[in-house]
């Protein structure tokens, strides 16, 4: 189920040809997507290309290409690479975030599959991430999260290290029976939490 986003889209018109334009837009109403497929640039941020074809109550189909961006979170950190990687791999550790992707050579620490609700270690997750919400209430308070979050270190211009992490994913109402996922943005405190722990970790080394 696609949701509200800001996307660049292709409309197939057999009349008018191929439009482009940027929009605003919810694709609730579709009721079906005969084709999907994604890639994206690179491993660590940049952007994702979606494309569907969907189908309206009438029966008419629209070819549809979306594009979407991965914020990096960048911070730098006063300490040689290896020093900070291992201090990173401490603070997921210390945020109790289950690591399915290691790549030591690349340095690179996350999980593409991380189902929480409410907390990711000692962060919020209304405070983590902006899923929407009624009546004053996030959705990411209450709300069944799938998320994507990944981290790497690279070194820095200045002779120390770099640390970028991404964050993603979508939520989903726990307690009815709604199938539609809402996306969900990163609001930065969960990278500022890493950034600090992989700070203090390198400074008590």
């Amino acid at each position: 189920m696609l949701t509200s986003t800001v996307v660049r889209a292709v409309c197939c018109d057999a009349q008018r040809g191929l439009m482009a334009l940027s929009l605003t837009f919810v694709l609730g109403g579709a009721v079906g997507c005969a084709s999907t497929s994604a890639s994206r640039s690179g491993d660590f941020g940049g952007s994702g290309v979606q494309t569907a074809v969907l189908q309206n109550a009438q029966g008419a189909a629209t070819g549809i290409t979306m594009v979407s961006t991965t914020e990096v979170n960048s911070a730098l950190i006063n300490a040689p690479v290896d020093k900070a990687w291992a201090a990173l791999q401490e603070a997921y550790t210390t945020l109790s975030i289950p690591v399915t992707e290691l790549n030591q050579q690349a340095r690179t620490i996350g999980n593409s599959a991380y189902r929480v609700r409410r907390r990711i270690g000692d962060v919020p997750t209304m405070r983590a991430l902006d899923c929407g919400g009624d009546s004053g209430m996030p959705n990411a308070e209450t709300y069944q999260l799938l998320l994507t979050v990944k981290s790497r270190v690279i070194p820095s211009d200045a002779g120390g290290s770099v640390v970028q992490t991404t964050l993603e994913g979508t939520g989903k109402n726990a307690t009815t029976a709604a199938s539609s996922d809402v996306r969900c943005a990163s609001m930065g405190a969960l990278e500022k939490r890493i950034v600090d722990l992989v700070k203090a970790k390198v400074a008590a080394r």
